[in-house]
């Protein structure tokens, strides 16, 4: 049986594929598709791969899932989706296809935060609206950051949170066009209707913690859905519909004042998925002590730690969305960090909180689909602190640490495999 997960290099993005099932019987998952043109130089040339070793045409896609609507998760599923629909304008013979995905699973921002954040985008200006390079509109983060700091917080704390909030003006767009491609697809009877089998009252709903008691089971998968609650998502819409209706707030202002709560991030689906007793964490952008939240009411951190083979690191390991208690309460054989270092992530911090927690006996791997030196050399190019390879630089901590006879592994440089099962054969 396969049981494997892939990790895409995706620059400072997600982009995953699960690989389950038997050689008679594949399935496949593909979880966020990076930002920019990750799908075209990366997810779509492998997916042509898959279907060429498989002799499958179209390669069956049995769950797209975007973890949350951020740039960095969601252009490339938008781009995939756009070829679907493509095909299905053209009236492509199956046989000529690429690619047919059977469900998507996809909390857009409508759901999340109601239809009044569609309406207020609606007002906004495309130059407002747009992303510049698959990333949020530069223009609008320095006005966000510069308004930020002027209510008290650190140049650091506020180009990050200026770059989330662009996000989620430009995110929102990402999202409208990925479920509008998703009705032509379900028109056509080409796919299942979205966030399927999760549905209330008959009609399909948002994916949270609450909707899966027992967990969902896709053809051989278990999927128990941890997060995000339905009370952070309540919480989120009566904060936005009260900005939205105060007068007098530009864009920037209202989405500063609203920066505290990062949509998109406290959004994250966080699936635990397991097949055969094997488990992977998957956790998008999430903040880890919402994670931990949703675990332990599902009663899987009762007591803690929770073993797992596979944690997919929150938030390419910005320390932002870490404490050192995350990394003691969830324990992995292997630890994804899908980061780039863009905005300085992994932050060597939130490793060093990893190996701090683990100790120096534990035996696992840490994977980084890029050159662990052409990260630091990125995350140097965007450090706003003078740069001591000693105390920032992850290459060194790492050679510092098994010097010192840390028995942990990186795993570094391109696209990787986790196999949990047999090993898949393409």
């Amino acid at each position: 049986m396969f049981f494997t997960l892939e990790v895409l290099p995706a620059q400072e993005g997600d982009c995953l594929l699960l690989h389950w099932g038997t050689q008679a019987k594949p399935r496949l998952a593909v979880i966020d598709g990076g930002p920019g043109r990750v799908y075209e130089n990366t997810l779509k040339p492998r997916l042509e791969a898959i279907a060429a070793k498989r002799n499958a045409a179209p390669l069956p896609i049995d769950l797209v899932m975007v973890s949350h609507v951020d740039n960095d998760h969601i252009v490339g599923i938008k781009k995939l989706f756009r070829d679907l629909k493509k095909d299905i304008e053209d009236e492509t013979a199956d046989e000529d296809r690429s690619f047919k995905v059977e469900r998507l699973w996809h909390n857009t921002f409508n759901d999340v935060l109601g239809d009044s954040i569609d309406k207020y985008y609606k007002t906004l200006t495309a130059s407002v609206t747009a992303s510049v390079d698959g990333g949020p509109n530069p223009k609008i983060v320095d006005a966000v950051k510069k308004n930020l700091e002027q209510k008290g917080e650190t140049e650091d704390e506020a180009v990050h949170v200026a770059h989330d909030i662009g996000l989620i003006l430009a995110g929102h767009g990402e999202s409208r066009e990925l479920r509008d491609n998703h009705g032509v697809l379900r028109e056509a009877h080409d796919i299942a209707v979205i966030n399927h089998p999760f549905e209330k009252n008959g009609k399909p709903t948002l994916i949270t913690a609450e909707m899966t008691p027992t967990p969902v089971k896709l053809d051989g998968l278990s999927f128990k859905i941890v997060g995000p609650l339905e009370a952070q998502i309540k919480a989120l819409q009566v904060e936005f519909d009260a900005f939205i209706t105060a007068r007098g707030l530009t864009a920037e202002a209202m989405l500063a004042a609203y920066s505290d709560t990062r949509a998109p991030n406290l959004s994250s689906i966080v699936a635990l998925v397991t097949m055969n007793g094997k488990k992977i964490l998957l956790t998008g952008d999430a903040r880890g002590d919402f994670v931990l939240t949703g675990l332990t009411k599902a009663g899987l951190l009762s007591p803690p730690p929770l073993k797992v083979d596979i944690l997919k690191v929150p938030h390419h390991g910005s320390d932002h969305n870490l404490e050192i208690d995350f990394f003691e309460k969830i324990i992995a054989d292997t630890y994804v960090f899908s980061a780039d270092g863009r905005f300085g992530n992994p932050d060597r911090t939130s490793v060093e909180m990893l190996i701090e927690a683990r100790g120096k006996n534990a035996r696992y791997d840490i994977v980084i689909p890029y050159k662990v030196a052409a990260v630091d050399t990125k995350r140097k190019s965007e450090s706003r602190k003078p740069w001591k390879p000693a105390d920032h630089a992850l290459a060194k901590l790492f050679a510092a640490r098994a010097a010192d006879g840390f028995k942990f592994k990186v795993r570094e440089g391109k696209a990787h495999k986790i196999e949990l099962g047999d090993a898949i054969p393409w």
